[in-house]
């Protein structure tokens, strides 16, 4: 038995697990702050208060003797968007006319790949919503390597890679890629996506782009940032070669037909936005600019302004470091993604969107490459992380959007 044991630590793919340095700090990031995540994932449900007015004080309680830890963590993973994709999972998307009013109609919005995924769990498991967040995690730690690895392939070092994930990792809403939603699973997909074109495995790429586009509407973006990509690799587009990326919009052509069949309406996913007050705007900048003028309004009920503010200028200042770089496809591909976003009409969720744009943290990897930015950076984004998961955890609106 324990040579058998010996033989199959001594395998050489699990080695090379061991070995990779990708690998090592994917896991020593995603442990860090998964354990702080989840910690007050833990504790706040737990938390009771007792007032004393009369001393101006308050007393808080923890105890975990008599506590359903499954229960509260299962309440905390459902709030939020979760209801509609766990909804999708279950009864799928209504087969009738599209009515904006209408709830059912409503789920066009969310597109099918991430409820695909936990109908398959549903179906093997009777804990729908903590096994899908246990797949949201997995996806994460995966992103987290990818992203490394991809840090390396754009000619990197292993300093800038390793900021460059521990800087997603603790991003102040980095609680997202832990819960049943669709930020870990997009991440993945268009890092890898990115990935398998760096290393000219441009089918692969062209496939998984398929699935980022089924994911969410931006995985379209993918094509033409893309295609930037190879024309910076041979300064050319070889057909021949780059092929397999025309397969990237067809994940949203084929939610694109389904919706029509079931709804007569082919960009009910659209309309279904604009129901809830996404109005597509052509100045894009409007509402940020709006707001920086009356930057007063810091907090409203769901819409974190300042949080939502401060994210989309950070896009910003990271695509003038990317093309600084002249890392073109990456420019591309987050200008294209926050012009989308801001094109909505409506700045909220903006900053759980910024956290989609993988290119941002490579951006902020290679600006900070002091020791003082770096420690500063890490302290603001960790601390704000606890304050932001604990208001999450707690079920306060503005951390749930």
């Amino acid at each position: 038995m324990l040579t058998r044991l010996r033989q199959l630590l001594n395998h050489n793919w699990l080695v090379r697990f061991r070995q990779d340095r990708s690998i090592r700090e994917a896991l020593f990031v995603f442990l860090l702050t998964r354990s702080l995540v989840f910690l007050i994932f833990f504790t706040v449900p737990l938390a009771t208060v007792a007032s004393h007015p009369e001393a101006g004080y308050y007393d808080a309680f923890i105890s975990f003797e008599h506590s359903a830890i499954a229960r509260h963590l299962r309440t905390i993973m459902a709030r939020g968007d979760v209801g509609h994709y766990k909804d999708i999972s279950e009864l799928g998307y209504p087969r009738a006319p599209f009515d904006g009013n209408d709830r059912g109609s409503q789920r066009f919005a969310f597109f099918p790949l991430h409820p695909m995924l936990m109908w398959g769990l549903r179906h093997v498991t009777s804990d729908q919503i903590l096994w899908s967040a246990v797949l949201c995690n997995i996806f994460f730690f995966l992103a987290l390597v990818l992203l490394h690895k991809l840090t390396l392939a754009f000619g990197y070092d292993d300093s800038t890679a390793g900021r460059t994930i521990f800087y997603l990792a603790a991003f102040p809403l980095s609680y997202f890629f832990s819960v049943p939603m669709t930020e870990s699973l997009f991440v993945l997909l268009t890092v890898a996506s990115f990935y398998a074109a760096k290393r000219e495995h441009w089918w692969a790429a062209g496939l998984i782009g398929l699935c980022a586009s089924a994911t969410r509407v931006t995985g379209v973006l993918l094509l033409p940032s893309l295609l930037v990509l190879s024309w910076q690799m041979y300064r050319s587009l070889p057909i021949k070669k780059i092929v397999g990326l025309v397969l990237i919009p067809f994940g949203l052509f084929a939610y694109m037909f389904y919706s029509w069949w079931l709804s007569g309406d082919a960009l009910a996913f659209k309309h279904a936005n604009e129901a809830w007050g996404r109005q597509p705007e052509i100045f894009f900048l409007r509402k940020l600019l709006e707001y920086l003028v009356h930057p007063h309004y810091i907090l409203e009920g769901w819409h974190f302004h300042l949080a939502n503010a401060v994210a989309a200028l950070l896009c910003f200042v990271c695509i003038y470091i990317l093309l600084r770089r002249r890392e073109w496809s990456l420019a591309f591909y987050t200008s294209a993604s926050i012009v989308i976003a801001l094109s909505s009409g409506i700045l909220q969720s903006l900053d759980r969107y910024t956290m989609g744009f993988f290119p941002v943290f490579m951006a902020l990897g290679l600006a900070m490459n002091s020791e003082r930015w770096d420690q500063a950076t890490r302290f603001v984004f960790i601390f704000l992380l606890g304050i932001m998961t604990t208001l999450y955890a707690a079920g306060y609106s503005n951390a749930l959007t």
